[in-house]
């Protein structure tokens, strides 16, 4: 029996009647030839949906084309005999054709990648986990970018900031943090400790366990790479480019995602900076002689009055908490302290 390709087509689009869906399905069981027929006529539809994708064609036409050479046939060995012929074409075609269409598509789907973006306030830890299951501790005043999904070879995130990562490893796509455009880390699997401030000359790298590479772009277009391992800290200036790694306990780099303020021998300069992004609050020293101080101290969920009675103790200063001013929005303005000798 001879069928109408335009049955066909309703078909495989799942457009058709019942009672076509039974001609389709009695002219299928006659031989095997039939089926091939209409796999052919799959491939070919599909085929020209991602031509149409790629705007390489018209896919309306070739289909026209398609439909026309098919209508001509009033015998189902005329049939067969074009449609064969055009099996061979598509034989040789079709792979190419499925391959190109395939990489247009996953490069469109790239263009269109959703980017996610999570910020933490000052004064605000957050904790949350990448598409792939690597577990992310955000620091105060942070900014980390990521795709919705990871679908290039590479796992890549943009930090601003200080990130604690806990990767997933996945020996096929490495994990990259990418924080300065001379400077990012690379790892398979492992937990590190990132802190990149925009307004911090230095950015370090603290690795708990597991391995990283440090890759470090020099002005004269070359990549230098340096490998991390457990217990070290690397810490790259971000204007002379280079990098000094020391031995460290990884415990005072890390135990802010537990709400711990650890200071060990910090010039009040990096005391002030750090709590200024932990309890979110502005510093307004009066005196420069204030900054020399040298603090080791080490809290945790202390209120910013205690602390800086501790401070006070330590360094002998003198501070003055102003009381936030409102703003015409009804939003307060960020706290000022005072500081003098």
């Amino acid at each position: 029996m001879t069928i109408d390709e335009n049955i066909l087509i309703k078909y495989l689009d799942g457009t058709q009647t019942k009672s076509e869906q039974a001609e389709v399905e009695a002219w299928l069981a006659e031989s095997p030839a039939n089926e091939k027929v209409l796999e052919q006529l799959y491939f070919t539809l599909q085929v020209t949906d991602r031509l149409h994708v790629m705007q390489s064609v018209d896919p309306e036409m070739a289909l026209v084309r398609f439909k026309s050479k098919v209508r001509k046939q009033n015998k189902k060995v005329r049939l067969y005999r074009n449609l064969s012929l055009l099996q061979k074409v598509a034989a040789v075609l079709f792979i190419p054709v499925l391959i190109l269409s395939a990489y247009m598509f996953m490069q469109l789907g790239r263009e269109r990648v959703r980017m996610v973006e999570v910020r933490t306030n000052p004064g605000v830890v957050s904790r949350f986990e990448l598409p792939d299951g690597t577990k992310v501790w955000l620091n105060a005043g942070s900014t980390l970018t990521y795709p919705q999904n990871f679908w290039s070879e590479s796992r890549q995130v943009e930090l601003t900031g200080q990130g604690y990562f806990e990767v997933t490893k996945d020996p096929e796509k490495p994990f990259i943090v990418k924080v300065d455009p001379a400077y990012s880390i690379e790892v398979l699997g492992t937990t590190f400790d990132v802190s990149a401030y925009r307004d911090d000359e230095v950015i370090g790298t603290t690795l708990v366990e597991g391995s990283v590479k440090l890759n470090i772009n020099q002005k004269n277009g070359k990549t230098v790479s340096q490998l991390l391992k457990p217990d070290e800290r690397a810490e790259f200036s971000k204007s002379t480019c280079k990098l000094n790694i020391t031995s460290v306990n990884t415990d005072y780099d890390t135990a802010w995602i537990n709400g711990e303020v650890i200071f060990r021998n910090h010039s009040m300069r990096q005391v002030l900076k750090m709590l200024s992004r932990h309890y979110n609050v502005r510093f307004d020293v009066k005196d420069n002689d204030v900054l020399n101080s040298v603090i080791t101290a080490r809290f945790k969920d202390e209120q910013l009055p205690q602390v800086m009675e501790y401070l006070k103790l330590a360094s002998g200063i003198k501070y003055k908490i102003q009381k936030p001013v409102m703003n015409t929005d009804n939003t307060l303005q960020i706290s000022v302290i005072e500081i003098s000798k």
